[in-house]
């Protein structure tokens, strides 16, 4: 399944690592935020403004740092190059290899012949081309871009870490912490580079979302709207509420949390599966409809036998909250792991699994302070008289959702990437402004231009 056809890629990001950590090291990305005063040092050295917040790749071994390194992208002429530079504990460039080219012209300064040039030189070289480079000709500005970026990184290290010992001795003490709890209806694991405390009050915050919006509790804030019919909803349900209303505007009613008496007629709720007549079927369709929800100020109204069915955003929201919090801790990078949806704190990168064999992966996307969320079919169904029934279902048709497998979006947050990642396979494509893949049961598969440049495919 071919997914990536823009520009020419030499190394995937695995195999761009292995250059540098090849002998049994830990390796770990950790994001870090440069300082002020670190920070112009860097933009003095390479030239222009440098966002405070990078990823470096830091390998260790037996208490020491081994190698540093970092993947930049340079624009050449008017596409990016990616490449990854390695340097060694005394600041010194390892190595420099590109991995991605984007350009059709300039692609000879991905030879070694040209970027060994580079090994060796430390921060105090100026790397200017004619004295510590010779270009290529016909490929100055991708030569050059090499060089912009490989100044960038030996600064970074040089002012972050070389200067700064205390964050030398912090990366050999720092070891991750992952938990996992059986919440919500499923296991949520989240791993942080940090405070064990934090990663117990995130847990506490997703607790609380599954206090309010639990349709299967009869004390949470939903069960008492559903028996009273109209309340002053507290803040979480309020906002339950609010932003469903909300996505559901967006997505044209794709997206709507009043399928709840769709999902109990098809036993998704309790697990007593069956197909409903077309009887039946229209008249839950008759209870369900987003505009019947009225907010007015804090007070929520249902009129009777409107029920509401959180799952296509419920989690969003319990990892949204669960972020909330560890960033409130001073946690600069860390993964709040639903299964169907996630949230990065920092850089991190997931496979994205095949809706055909769930146990291979199709590919890798990276992810820095963002969301992804995946709906499949293949997650919850059932089977009868040989056709597969998948839990999705169609607000406008209350029957589920057919001919597509999964359709996976990234979005700020696991909320917004929770609800359009269903509102996508109910519309079946990808909505505006939104990066996303969607894979039909039959068929190619549909990606975004900017799903395209994230995406790594997995090689079989």
């Amino acid at each position: 399944m071919l997914l990536l056809a823009l520009g020419e890629e030499y190394l995937t990001k695995d195999e761009a690592v292995r250059l540098f950590f090849k002998n049994g090291e830990r390796v770990v990305e950790h994001a870090i935020r440069l300082d002020d005063a670190a920070r112009r040092l860097v933009e003095k050295a390479y030239g222009s403004s440098v966002a405070p917040d990078q990823t470096v790749i830091v390998g260790t071994k037996e208490d020491r740092v081994v190698a540093y390194a970092m993947i930049v992208s340079e624009i050449t002429k008017t596409l990016p190059m990616t490449f990854i530079v390695g340097v060694d504990p005394a600041g010194t460039v390892i190595e420099v290899a590109v991995m991605r080219h984007e350009e059709h012209i300039g692609t000879d300064c991905a030879k070694r012949r040209f970027l060994r040039q580079f090994d060796g030189k430390r921060p105090t070289d100026r790397l200017r081309m004619g004295t510590s480079y010779q270009p290529v000709s016909g490929a100055t500005l991708s030569c050059n871009a090499v060089a912009r970026g490989t100044r960038k990184v030996l600064a970074i290290i040089q002012h972050h870490f070389l200067d700064r010992p205390d964050h030398v001795k912090a990366l050999l003490q720092e070891e991750p912490i992952r938990r996992q709890r059986y919440i919500m209806g499923s296991i949520c694991t989240i791993t942080a580079y940090g405070d064990r405390a934090a990663v117990e009050k995130a847990f506490d915050a997703i607790q609380s979302v599954d206090a309010a919006l639990s349709n299967y509790r009869d004390d949470s804030d939903l069960a008492r709207l559903h028996r009273d019919r109209s309340i002053q909803a507290k803040p979480e349900l309020l906002a339950f509420v609010s932003g469903s209303l909300a996505f559901s505007e967006r997505t044209e009613g794709a997206f709507d949390i009043t399928t709840g008496p769709l999902v109990r007629l098809w036993g998704f709720h309790d697990g007593k599966h069956r197909v409903p007549s077309d009887e039946e079927i229209a008249a839950a369709l008759a209870r369900v409809g987003w505009r019947k929800i009225r907010v007015e100020k804090d007070t929520v109204t249902l009129p009777e036998g409107v029920e509401l069915d959180p799952g296509a955003i419920g989690k969003g929201i319990g990892v949204d909250r669960a972020a909330e919090a560890l960033k409130n801790a001073g946690i600069a990078r860390a993964l709040v792991d639903f299964g169907s949806s996630a949230r990065a704190i920092g850089e991190w990168t997931l496979g994205i699994r095949d809706p055909f064999d769930t146990d291979r992966i199709l590919g890798h996307v990276t992810l820095r302070d963002e969301s992804i969320s995946t709906s499949g079919g293949y997650e919850k169904f059932f089977e009868q008289d040989g056709r597969r029934y998948a839990h999705i279902l169609n607000p406008q048709t209350g029957r589920p959702v057919e001919g597509v497998a999964s359709v996976s979006v990234i979005t700020p947050t696991a909320t917004e990437s929770d609800a359009l990642s269903t509102a996508a396979f109910v519309l079946q494509r990808i909505p505006d402004k939104v990066e996303g893949l969607l894979v039909p049961e039959k068929g190619e598969p549909v990606v975004t231009d900017g799903w395209k440049r994230r995406f790594r495919e997995e090689k079989k």
